[in-house]
C-alpha cells in the first residue's frame, strides 16, 4: 500500500529566516502570544490588544499585520502545522522498513514535534473551527493526508482491520496527543514523551474485538 506525502497547508512566510533562527521577529512574537492566548483562554475571549500586551507591542501594530484574529489564528496555525509536519518529514526520511517499525517511527515522530508545538497543537484542534470554509480547506486536505498516512501503516501492521476500523483507531491515537498538550504538568520531557508514545500505541494495539465484534 502506498503511502502519500505529508503536505503543509500554504501560508505566508512569517519573516527572514535571520530573524526565525536568531532574535525572534515582531511577527514570531505575536504569533507565538497568540497561540498562547488562544490555548490557554480560547479564541473569543482574546483580543488583538490582548495579544499585542502578550506579545509586548503595541496593539495597532498587531493590526498593521492582520485584520481580523481569523487571519492571525490562520496565519499562526498555518506556520505551526508547518513546522509539524516539516519535522515528520524529516523523522520519517530514513524510515524502517519493517512495518512495525516504520509505524513505531511515524509514532515517534509525531509525538515529538506535536509536543515541541503544543499551542499549534492545540490550537489547531480546538480553534479550527473558527475559520471561514475556505480558509480551513487547505488545513482540512493537510490533515486527511496525514490520516491516510497513519492508517496505511497501521494497517501494514495489522491487516485484519477494516479501513473504518483502522481510521477510528487513528483518530483516537492522534487526539490522545491533545490531553499533553492542554495539560499543565511538571514531568520532564524525556517522561511526558514516553507517556505520549505509550499512550497512542497504546490505542493503535486495541484488541480487534473492541472494534470489530
Amino acid at each position: 500500500m502506498s503511502e502519500m506525502p505529508i503536505q503543509s497547508p500554504t501560508v505566508p512566510p512569517i519573516g527572514p529566516v535571520s530573524a526565525r533562527r536568531g532574535r525572534p521577529s515582531r511577527r514570531d512574537k505575536i504569533f507565538a502570544a497568540a497561540l498562547r492566548l488562544f490555548r490557554s483562554q480560547g479564541f473569543h475571549a482574546t483580543s488583538l490588544n490582548d495579544i499585542g500586551a502578550a506579545a509586548g507591542v503595541a496593539g495597532t501594530a498587531v493590526y498593521a499585520h492582520f485584520a481580523t484574529k481569523q487571519d492571525l489564528l490562520a496565519a499562526a496555525i498555518g506556520e505551526g502545522a508547518q513546522r509539524i509536519s516539516d519535522g515528520v518529514r524529516h523523522a520519517l526520511a530514513d524510515s524502517p522498513q519493517t512495518p512495525d517499525e516504520a509505524l513505531d517511527a511515524l509514532v515517534e515522530a509525531y509525538v515529538r514535534v506535536v509536543l515541541d508545538n503544543a499551542d499549534t497543537y492545540a490550537c489547531y484542534v480546538l480553534e479550527l473551527r473558527n475559520l471561514g470554509s475556505e480558509q480551513q480547506a487547505p488545513f482540512v486536505r493537510s490533515e486527511r493526508t496525514l490520516r491516510t498516512l497513519w492508517r496505511n501503516r497501521l494497517q501494514a501492521v495489522r491487516p485484519e482491520l477494516s479501513k473504518e476500523s483502522a481510521q477510528l483507531m487513528v483518530q483516537m491515537a492522534i487526539f490522545a496527543l491533545l490531553a499533553l498538550c492542554l495539560h499543565r504538568h511538571r514531568l520532564d520531557r524525556e517522561q511526558v514523551e514516553s507517556l505520549a508514545h505509550a499512550q497512542v500505541m497504546g490505542a493503535l494495539q486495541a484488541p480487534l474485538t473492541s472494534f470489530n465484534s
